[in-house]
């Protein structure tokens, strides 16, 4: 961790800005949860105060130092801490901490941690009380997507298993597998290869049923509409929602020149049409985002000398995205609304530069070869061993499949490193995107190696950030994608078995 003073001070990110009434919530949500609890080493009393305008908040508290310091005198043992919370920015920072206590800015340090996760609690809880029509931009109808009353299982069923690095589609094919072959016995094979190869030579049409908007070269924009709502007029807007889109999509249409951006000429038309049709918005409830998400794919595909893969939007708050694809020539990627949300360009191109290498490295087709062969082994080559160890077996086997997915995500960041050339930029966009689990895995050791052995894909956050971070600062230079990454993860996951 940097325990240098200019750590200290930090800025936390706030995309499109804060309403007064979340400026407002969120002081309290800081107050109630971390000051009045009494958390860390924040203590009372906190003062706070108001701007003259009532949008911005200023919260500052007494922090208390480790004990066992050289400085004498009661001075010693406490400094303060400074908030302030407005429409743009959140910023906290200790005035009088002295730059050249290294145990009290790493004291500090950690009080600016722990508000950064509230930060990010609290706008995380705020987003998730949002609702996403999105529509793409350019002439003539188009099919848009709109909060619907439900998505059906299937749907979300689809969104699942095409929002990770298709594990969890080749994992459900082989428990259909084995269900064949307790059925069918050695004829099982058959429909199981059939099975299998369709789903990989599909995959890329089967991810784009996860969104209904699909920027192209002729529509290479999106524009996302963002209403922030409480839960029940959530439940009301999402009922009727498909109902009162074509009003908002004509009135923005209006609002919106051809190349225009969001402003508050097009905030006021969206407000006026959700106001038309019964629901009434406050100040800072409606965001309006929208970028050339096909003109930013397009550029990192040109980086990595690959066609432009086809492009899904899925209406998920989350900040996300999914590639899959038998090869590069059949390639999708799904990218969730709350990612062009939260994202800027440089970090959106980064995160699409990861999908890329997913792409190049054919990561889908090595996936279907490891759990094809496991399967075919487990009932055909080593049953014996199978049988004799029963659950055991499929224990290990899980481990085989989400290992190689971890070192494949690995790669994928190594190939965006690479390609891109912007490890930094990646590493700031996953700490963003992830922060709550680093946090934990900051500062609980024992979470660090229960995050390599659970069955996920990814590997820890931490291992991915602090090795992003290594590559920015040495400029290393990267020869081998598929090695240095097989190393990499074998290194991460020792020194967390180890306690490193």
């Amino acid at each position: 961790m940097d325990t240098s003073a200019a750590a200290v001070s930090r800025e936390i990110p706030v995309q499109e800005g804060l309403s007064i009434q979340e400026v407002r919530g969120m002081a309290d949500f800081v107050r109630i949860r971390y000051l009045e609890a009494g958390r860390g080493r924040a203590g009372h009393p906190y003062q706070e105060r108001w701007s003259g305008a009532g949008d911005r908040v200023e919260v500052s508290w007494k922090v208390s130092l480790p004990l066992d310091r050289t400085q004498a005198g009661p001075s010693a043992l406490e400094t303060y801490a400074l908030l302030s919370i407005g429409p743009s920015s959140v910023f906290i920072s200790f005035p009088d901490l002295d730059v050249g206590d290294s145990e009290g800015i790493k004291t500090c340090n950690r009080v600016a941690d722990d508000i950064e996760i509230l930060v990010t609690s609290f706008l995380t809880n705020a987003k998730m009380a949002s609702l996403y029509f999105i529509f793409p931009s350019g002439p003539g109808q188009a099919v848009r997507d709109v909060p619907a009353s439900s998505s059906g299982i299937g749907k979300e069923v689809m969104k699942r298993i095409f929002s990770g690095n298709m594990v969890n589609l080749y994992l459900l094919i082989m428990a259909v597998s084995f269900v064949l072959f307790y059925v069918l016995g050695d004829m099982a094979i058959f429909p199981v290869m059939g099975i299998q190869l369709l789903a990989l030579f599909f995959s890329d049409r089967l991810a784009l049923e996860v969104g209904k908007v699909r920027p192209t070269a002729d529509r290479p924009k999106v524009t996302v509409v963002s209403v922030s709502v409480p839960p029940g007029t959530q439940r009301w807007i999402t009922k009727f929602g498909k109902s009162i889109m074509p009003d908002i999509n004509e009135r923005l249409e209006k609002a919106l020149a051809p190349d225009a951006h969001d402003g508050s000429q097009a905030t006021a038309a969206v407000e006026e049409a959700l106001a038309s049709s019964g629901f009434r918005t406050s100040p800072g409830d409606v965001k309006i985002i929208t970028r050339d998400v096909y003109g930013l794919v397009r550029g990192v595909a040109a980086r990595f000398r690959l066609p432009v893969p086809r492009i899904v939007i899925m209406n998920k708050v989350a900040a996300n995205a999914a590639a899959t694809g038998v090869s590069p020539g059949r390639a999708a990627i799904s990218i969730t609304a709350g990612s062009l949300e939260d994202l800027d360009d440089r970090e959106f191109s980064s995160i699409v530069g990861h999908e890329m290498g997913h792409i190049k490295g054919r990561d889908s087709l090595i996936l279907f070869s490891v759990t094809f062969l496991l399967y075919v082994g487990g009932l055909y080559l080593w049953l014996p061993l199978l049988l004799y160890l029963g659950l055991l077996y499929y224990i290990v086997v899980f481990a085989i499949i989400y290992g190689v997915g971890k070192v494949l995500e690995t790669r994928a960041d190594t190939q965006s490193v690479v390609n891109l050339g912007q490890p930094a930029v990646l590493s700031d966009a996953l700490a963003d995107i992830g922060f709550r689990e680093l946090y934990y895995e900051r500062y609980s050791p024992g979470v660090r190696l229960l995050n390599w052995l659970r069955f996920d894909p990814h590997p820890p956050i931490y291992f991915r950030v602090e090795r992003l971070s290594r590559l920015a600062s040495t400029g290393a230079q990267i020869k081998h994608a598929t090695l240095v990454s097989m190393r990499d993860c074998t290194l991460g996951f020792l020194r967390a078995l180890v306690g490193g």
